[in-house]
């Protein structure tokens, strides 16, 4: 038995419904039209769906010096935003960064055709930049993507203890408390005079 999950006038809620008869097409998307029955309140009518092709937006999944091209496939007037996170087929990944031409843009709708930038969202490499008096050392670690960071927290980076002093996110907001995965940069010092 095919079944739809679709709004039923009289039970005036999403249900499942028996398909009794159907013809479907996916040239342009997917149609369907078709007589069904409620299996909820068993009232039996005509039914139609129409569902425009899904666009397929240029995908850039950064991995450290790598950049893997790709597609994402978003329906028509979805509005997507830097940092929010969205299923692939190769795993979860989290959009950093939306190109509309030459400028960047921190959210943006799919029929804007932007370039989606993105990394994996199961782990996460922060960037950390630990000021030492008068230079600046750059280190990246990897953490798991739901791993919390705070202003003022204790973090053991390449065997030294760093304090963290400000967080950046991507599209280049300031804040006191992230997750790895949304992390651009955290700015430190070191917690004790560091080693020679």
């Amino acid at each position: 038995m095919e079944e739809l999950w679709i709004f039923c006038e009289i039970c005036s809620e999403e249900c499942p419904h028996e398909v009794l008869k159907s013809r479907t097409s996916t040239k342009k998307g997917f149609s369907f039209q078709g007589v069904v029955k409620c299996l909820e309140c068993n009232t039996i009518g005509p039914t139609e769906i129409k569902e425009s092709k899904p666009i397929e937006l240029r995908l850039r999944i950064s991995n450290d010096d790598e950049t893997q091209k790709g597609i994402l496939h978003l329906d028509r007037g979805a509005l997507i935003k830097v940092g929010e996170t969205r299923p692939h087929p190769d795993g979860m990944i989290m959009i950093t960064g939306l190109e509309i031409g030459s400028k960047r843009s921190n959210q943006a709708y799919s029929n804007d055709n932007p370039i989606v930038w993105a990394k994996r969202a199961t782990h996460a490499r922060v960037r950390f930049a630990i000021h030492d008096v008068e230079s600046t050392i750059s280190v990246k670690q990897e953490f798991e993507s739901s791993e919390e960071f705070r202003i003022g927290q204790k973090v053991r980076i390449e065997g030294e203890v760093v304090i963290i002093k400000d967080i950046n996110l991507y599209g280049g907001k300031s804040v006191k408390m992230a997750y790895a995965i949304e992390i651009s940069r955290v700015t430190c010092v070191y917690g004790k005079r560091r080693k020679k």
